[in-house]
């Protein structure tokens, strides 16, 4: 393959995926991570996409977005295996809410085909990525947005969905602190993930392990209101002892 139909390869991958990383291009185009970091680059410099450590995301005009993109790629691996343990979950004919984030755009981004499946989510790009998908009804939760995250606030769990109790929801976090409790860094953010919590009979916690034992400015809930913990396998011994002991599954992806 010539430099430059590999470059549109890699271009038309980006855009249809918003993220690559660059050991996959290299095993799937069976040249070296220096030919690619070299493709990137020269792609960044025409503004076609944006350059990233470990691969690339969608070129982005604001600072909201470009902040997520790099929000994507820490601690991409770890997000990656836990959004393929989450979506082993999912299942034909049910109701599920998705919080925002990255670990649950991944989850988004990996989802397997469904079908009859009812989708709620307070993020804009997790919508707009789920919204044409055979198989699923989307429907954004309604809300103020929140800028930092694109995402909407929910301040009532009883009228955001029309009074909907979903099957599950797969709700993410800006932090654990060593009380187990999920903190975030405001009370409009910790009340929107206390409202989810309240609109699913299953409640599934996405976290890789970077975000445990760390605080946070507002409580939105208690892992004991928890069914499902998802994190990676780098979270500590005297942090999956306590994990133990609060009745939930708990997943090591």
């Amino acid at each position: 393959m010539l430099s430059e139909q590999r470059r549109q390869s890699i271009l038309s991958e980006v855009q249809r995926s918003g993220q690559v990383r660059t050991k996959d291009l290299s095993d799937g185009f069976g040249v070296s991570e220096v030919t690619v970091r070299s493709d990137l680059e020269i792609l960044d410099r025409k503004g076609l996409l944006t350059k990233t450590r470990g691969g690339a995301v969608t070129r982005t005009t604001d600072a909201t977005t470009a902040a997520f993109a790099r929000r994507m790629q820490t601690n991409l691996d770890a997000k990656m295996r836990i959004a393929r343990a989450a979506v082993d979950l999912f299942e034909d004919n049910q109701s599920v809410i998705f919080d925002g984030g990255s670990t649950l755009m991944q989850v988004a981004m990996q989802l397997p085909p469904l079908s009859n499946v009812v989708v709620a989510a307070t993020a804009m790009n997790i919508v707009q990525h789920l919204m044409h998908r055979p198989g699923l009804d989307v429907h954004m939760i309604g809300g103020r947005v929140y800028p930092d995250t694109v995402s909407t606030l929910i301040t009532d769990a009883d009228t955001a969905l029309g009074g909907l109790v979903a099957h599950q929801v797969f709700v993410g976090a800006h932090a654990i602190d060593s009380s187990l409790d999920v903190v975030d860094v405001n009370e409009d953010m910790a009340r929107t993930k206390r409202n989810l919590v309240r609109m699913a009979r299953r409640v599934v916690l996405l976290a890789d392990s970077s975000k445990w034992g760390v605080s946070g400015t507002s409580k939105a809930f208690s892992l004991s209101a928890v069914d499902v913990v998802i994190t990676d396998d780098g979270l500590p011994g005297p942090i999956r002892s306590q994990l133990e002991r609060i009745g939930a599954k708990v997943i090591y992806a």
